[in-house]
């Protein structure tokens, strides 16, 4: 990955810890989980991914390897959601879109992080990704800047019930850190 972007990565100790984190971020295109994923190294970074990306035998085994569950996204299923929870309870590092879909706008992100967060008592890191939105034959020759920023870890608060209220308000709080991270990851 390093012969095909320059790549700087920022915050990387907001994921250490005995807990399972969820990294929210922004989600330009389809190279952005991979790099999210070269960032984090040699840790593994589960994913959740659109369940059409397993309908093709090569993508599904590609996105597979690399650590990726589908979900459907207009109906999440409980497995799904219990899937992700379990891997935050075995202290993994789980990565989530929260707005749901490629968006290059500052889309307000859906509650199933602070959902999943709250089940598996994990922390939200939230994190911002800078850089193309895919990787082109070309960029081995130009070598495009990549910026992965990620901001301190929201705390689930221990005493916090899993529900509808609780989970929107914590959706409102990694809203409000993705948006500082972003504003930290803009280049001076």
């Amino acid at each position: 990955m390093s012969r095909v972007g320059k790549v700087t990565v920022t915050g990387t100790e907001h994921l250490n810890g005995p807990v399972g984190k969820i990294i929210v971020c922004n989600h330009v295109g389809w190279a952005d989980p991979l790099w999210i994923g070269y960032a984090v190294l040699p840790r593994v970074l589960h994913q959740m991914a659109k369940k059409e990306l397993f309908d093709h035998p090569i993508s599904g085994w590609f996105v597979r390897s690399g650590g990726g569950f589908p979900v459907d996204r207009s109906n999440p299923s409980t497995a799904t959601i219990k899937h992700a929870v379990s891997l935050v309870e075995q202290g993994n590092l789980v990565l989530i879109f929260p707005v749901g879909t490629r968006n290059q706008d500052n889309a307000d992100a859906k509650r199933g992080a602070a959902t999943i967060a709250l089940r598996a008592r994990g922390e939200i890191v939230p994190a911002h990704y800078q850089g193309p939105d895919r990787i082109r034959f070309s960029d081995l020759f130009r070598r495009p800047t990549i910026r992965i920023t990620f901001g301190p870890a929201v705390a689930v608060p221990p005493d916090a019930t899993v529900n509808k209220v609780t989970a929107l308000q914590l959706t409102n709080e990694l809203d409000q850190a993705m948006q500082l991270v972003s504003q930290q990851a803009v280049p001076a």
